[in-house]
């Protein structure tokens, strides 16, 4: 063992210089040829809209939660405060369906006709106004038709909003939803038009559709008692302001279908958004299968497609948050494109998205995910999103991560042992509510991922599921903490690592060597064993590699001045593994592929990566 362990010593410490400038090198990635994409690109997204403001199935689902529609308001609209501005109001409103067709009015009464117009009003009730093309609508106040064959109506503002609130939300929602999208409506006409001004009556806008109670099967009478409770009411800008409301600064309350998950920011501070995952919400997560052609016909500028890259997300929520800027490159060049474009061009629902593959040949290098003690999980190639603790209350830091066999799950830790599980991951037990003796430092999953182990800082072990108890060091006095815990092939067995590279080993693992008794430049961080379990890596803080049984050592980062290496994940071949800093920058080493990093991708990245994991 004394040989062995000095021979890896001189091969790591021969080979540091030579294969420094490999390494950070490999992490701009390689070229992608046009083989490297499939025919159709498989995309998962999140929400529908532009996230920003109030999510409408949010508020749904807050709503069904027992909030009031002030407190949906306020999560949403953050830096606001409610106030009041005449019910009586004027709107007008541009009926664009009508624009260039000729029109008829119904009664025919025209109350005035100034120049280029006529103004039409029918004191006992709505006027029905009929376009050539089909269009046949009742509408309240005014009906104004110019020479230029434009039609408008100018309504008193809560009648407006009557003809908002329910063409832009389902008018047998809960009361409290549909108070909260009054109130955003009204805001919102009053700040995009201003008294007297101009809105449209489309999406591009917000859907007006005149009288609500015209419509077969109407429940306007729910939709219009949200907007009697509400009456005049809007959301200022300029929060606690006593003399916001004379000033007249009523707040843009942009809204959508569905954030996602996360608010998009802007105007309005980005709030986790919890009430968006109802059951009924479709959009919360979202599936899009993309023929390269078609990516190819909306930029073809690029020529032939060869890669698609995201190079920025701003940091909020699954997947690393919304797209903000990303790369195509194909045989005819390359160009930066924001994720709103691509989501335009190919119709997505959002800009929040991440390019996946959901059948990866068997054993190949797919992708991987870098988490954070913040509980993000951020995936990189094909590794898909399942879900993160971003944005959600921790009782303890997240400190490790453990993926399903056939990856299509995890299981995320605190360092209190609380086990939160996502995709195809089951929940079989934590020690959240234990008094540990240690701190937990990670989870390993077992072969069938029936089960897992939790492993705390002494070597205590904790088995849940299927997971079988082989022995553990939380007997034992140990010279330096446990780092790190990794399991063999078929479960019946795992290796314990310590700060200095001693090795524990437990049913059906062999020990294959350690770096314990050597001369560290850094503490021992991470292990990855091979996949045939006959063999293993251990990674220091300085990103120094130590290759055991028939583990292949292909470079390390020792000696390149980094201090914060975490983590070590290897290919499914053995051929390759990928290290990661604190910071979250990733470095690639033999077959294994550079995908991006939170530290170049994600903005607003915390800077506090936990762990890497590889998929496959």
């Amino acid at each position: 063992t004394t040989v062995d362990q000095l021979r890896v010593r001189r091969l790591v410490t021969a080979t540091c210089l030579a294969v420094v400038a490999f390494g950070l090198t490999s992490v701009g990635g390689r070229p992608a040829s046009a083989s490297d994409l499939p025919s159709v690109l498989t995309l998962v997204g999140h929400g529908w809209g532009h996230g920003r403001g109030m999510g409408q199935y949010g508020a749904l689902g807050y709503a069904n939660d027992g909030w009031s529609y002030q407190q949906i308001l306020a999560h949403y609209y953050g830096g606001t405060t409610l106030g009041s501005v005449p019910s009586s109001t004027a709107v007008t409103v541009h009926l664009t369906e009508l624009d260039g067709v000729s029109v008829t009015v119904s009664p025919m009464v025209a109350v005035s006709t100034p120049p280029g117009q006529t103004v039409y009003s029918n004191p006992g009730g709505d006027e029905t106004v009929s376009g050539s093309n089909g269009f046949v609508r009742a509408y309240a106040g005014q009906i104004v038709v110019n020479t230029s064959g434009q039609v408008w109506n100018v309504v008193p503002l809560d009648t407006y909003v009557e003809g908002v609130v329910p063409r832009e939300m389902p008018a047998n929602w809960p009361a409290t939803a549909l108070e909260a999208q009054a109130v955003a409506a009204r805001s919102y006409v009053l700040a995009s038009a201003g008294s007297g001004g101009m809105i449209c009556d489309t999406p591009a806008c917000q859907v007006y559709g005149g009288d609500p109670a015209q419509y077969p099967g109407s429940l306007s009478s729910q939709s219009n008692a949200a907007v009697t409770a509400t009456a005049g009411q809007v959301l200022f800008a300029c929060g606690s302001d006593p003399v916001c409301g004379l000033l007249g600064q009523v707040a843009l309350a942009q809204y959508s279908s569905s954030t996602g998950g996360y608010t998009a920011g802007g105007a309005f501070p980005a709030v986790a958004d919890d009430g968006d995952s109802t059951p009924s919400n479709p959009n919360h997560t979202w599936y899009a299968n993309i023929p390269t052609p078609a990516v190819q016909a909306a930029f073809p500028s690029v020529g032939t497609l060869q890669s698609v890259t995201v190079t920025q997300r701003n940091g909020l929520g699954d997947l690393g948050g919304r797209v903000l800027q990303m790369v195509l490159v194909g045989t005819a060049g390359r160009q930066a494109v924001t994720g709103d474009q691509l989501a335009g061009a190919l119709g997505l629902k959002s800009d929040w998205f991440a390019i996946t593959d959901t059948n990866p040949p068997p054993g190949s290098d797919t992708g991987y995910w870098v988490v954070g003690a913040d509980g993000s999980v951020y995936p990189f190639g094909s590794a898909p999103s399942y879900g993160s603790m971003l944005g959600h209350p921790l009782a303890a830091p997240v400190i490790g991560m453990a993926p399903t066999g056939d990856g299509a799950g995890y299981w995320l830790v605190g360092g209190d042992g609380g086990i939160f599980s996502f995709g195809d991951a089951r929940f079989f037990g934590s020690t959240g509510n234990l008094r540990l003796t240690a701190p937990v430092l990670g989870v390993a999953s077992t072969a069938d991922s029936n089960g897992y182990w939790l492993v705390a800082t002494d070597g205590g072990i904790f088995s849940f599921g299927d997971a079988r108890f082989f022995g553990s060091t939380g007997n034992l006095r140990l010279v330096r903490p446990i780092v790190a815990m990794a399991r063999t092939g078929d479960g019946n067995g795992y290796w314990l690592v310590a700060s200095d590279g001693g090795i524990f080993s437990f049913g059906d693992a062999r020990f294959y060597g350690s770096a314990s008794g050597l001369d560290l430049a850094a503490p021992i961080v991470g292990m990855v064993p091979t996949s045939d379990g006959r063999g293993y890596w251990l990674v220091a803080a300085d990103g120094g590699i130590f290759a055991f049984g028939d583990a292949g050592f292909v470079g390390s980062l020792g000696g390149s001045g980094v201090t914060d290496a975490v983590s070590v994940s290897a290919t499914p071949d053995g051929g390759g593994y990928v290290i990661v800093t604190r910071s979250g920058k990733v470095y690639s080493f033999g077959d294994a592929t550079y995908y991006g990093d939170p530290a170049t991708t994600v903005s607003g990245w915390s800077g506090k990566a936990i762990g890497i994991f590889a998929r496959g």
